[in-house]
């Protein structure tokens, strides 16, 4: 297997050379020494800790090559890595965009039903102050009709009592004299 510097491991995996440091440090990064006493972390070791970060074709070099080589197998991990991450964004989006279509869906209902509320109010707006004057107008006319009627009965009325008046005086007029007086 091929084996990289710290500072190689940076440049692979675009993390800091004080962060690689800290996971040797930890634990959660193990590397081997070589004969000077330098730290060299294996190309799988890369991969466990920081799967689709790392990209071998940034080192530059002689070790190239031979990473490319030692880690084909190990290639496929971060490949499927990406791939699975992928496929759980991809879902988490079409997941978002389901939960926006029906945000928007929901709101398209609410306006609709706002703007027949709003269209209702403005008829019966219109209605009111159009219409108005059509009670009133009506209103009227009954009141001219009552009028008019009331003036008929009181005609008939007084047309009655002078009619009763005056059949009367021509019963009285058709009697002879005399039964007037003894009446």
């Amino acid at each position: 297997m091929t084996k990289y510097s710290i500072s190689a491991a940076n440049r692979i995996t675009g993390k800091s050379r004080t962060t690689i440091s800290k996971h040797l440090a930890s634990g959660k990064l193990s590397c081997s020494e070589d004969e000077q006493g330098n730290k060299l972390i294996d190309a799988s070791e890369l991969i466990r800790v920081y799967g689709a970060a790392c990209d071998f074709s940034r080192e530059e070099g002689a070790g190239q090559p031979a990473a490319a080589k030692g880690s084909e197998q190990g290639g496929q991990l971060p490949l499927s890595s990406v791939a699975a991450q992928l496929e759980k964004e991809i879902a988490e989006r079409e997941r978002e965009r389901a939960h926006f279509r029906q945000q928007i869906d929901h709101l398209q209902d609410a306006l609709k039903l706002a703007q027949e509320g709003q269209n209702k109010a403005m008829l019966l707006l219109e209605h009111r102050t159009t219409g108005g004057g059509e009670w009133q107008a009506a209103i009227k006319q009954l009141e001219e009709r009552i009028s008019k009627r009331e003036e008929e009965v009181a005609l008939g009325k007084s047309q009655a009592v002078e009619s009763a008046k005056q059949a009367a005086r021509a019963e009285l007029l058709s009697q002879p004299w005399w039964r007037m007086i003894t009446s």
